[in-house]
């Protein structure tokens, strides 16, 4: 079984309200300690500056950086993803509350995007690849494909798309108990006989089951979604 996924509540405008002062602050302190040399270890000496910037303008600026910081996003979601895995452990940062004790396995969730993908219109596919791919602050499309980080992969649904995804399942998928692929045509793209393969891997319905109570929790409380694999 693959590494579990856990989806955290957050703000309804997603990760920008995860990286509070606070939480900036214990995540500067644990980058800190771990600084050897600042004068060779240029990635982390970027991440404190990165660190320092959204402390002082606000962690809404993430998505419009000077250039010179922008490289430093994929660490700081690096840290963060890190420290949500270890949250049983002892941490500095603010806890997060978890939307589901349901973990499904990232092959799960490889498996439900092969049954959103034959199922949904394309928003809903949107949404639902940040679960398997990620999601960078301020884009509108997963990372990629294929893309692997050393940390656990994160992502993030705000408020607004929490409600756009709960309803578009239940509208193309009908709550149905045992998902499967709809095989609506004898020929299929390379792409599709992949996930076709990934769903033998995994059982949709667990992804798609812990998504469900997940997105139902968010919506009932008009709160953003944050998932971590």
């Amino acid at each position: 079984m693959r590494a579990p996924v856990s989806f955290f509540l957050t703000p309804p405008e997603g990760l920008a309200g995860v990286l509070t002062p606070t939480r900036l602050a214990a995540m500067r302190a644990t980058v800190a300690e771990g600084l050897e040399d600042p004068e060779e270890d240029d990635d982390d000496v970027l991440l404190l500056e990165l660190m320092d910037h959204l402390s002082r303008h606000g962690a809404d600026t993430v998505t419009r950086l000077p250039e010179r910081l922008e490289d430093g996003v994929w660490d700081l979601l690096d840290v963060l993803a890190d420290e949500l895995v270890h949250l049983d452990e002892d941490t500095r940062g603010e806890p997060l509350e978890l939307a589901t004790q349901l973990h499904p396995s990232e092959y799960d969730l490889q498996a439900a995007e092969a049954v959103v993908g034959t199922s949904c219109p394309e928003p809903i596919q949107r949404l639902w690849r940040f679960t398997v791919s990620g999601r960078m602050p301020g884009k509108d499309g997963p990372m990629g494909r294929g893309f692997k980080r050393v940390y656990p992969a994160l992502g993030f649904w705000t408020g607004s798309e929490v409600r756009q995804l709960r309803e578009g399942l239940r509208e193309h998928l009908a709550g149905a108990p045992d998902y499967k692929p709809l095989l609506r045509s004898a020929r299929m793209s390379a792409w599709f006989q992949r996930k076709l393969s990934l769903a033998r891997r995994g059982d949709p319905a667990r992804a798609l089951d812990a998504a469900t109570h997940a997105l139902d929790k968010a919506s009932r409380q008009g709160m953003g979604l944050l998932f971590i694999r």
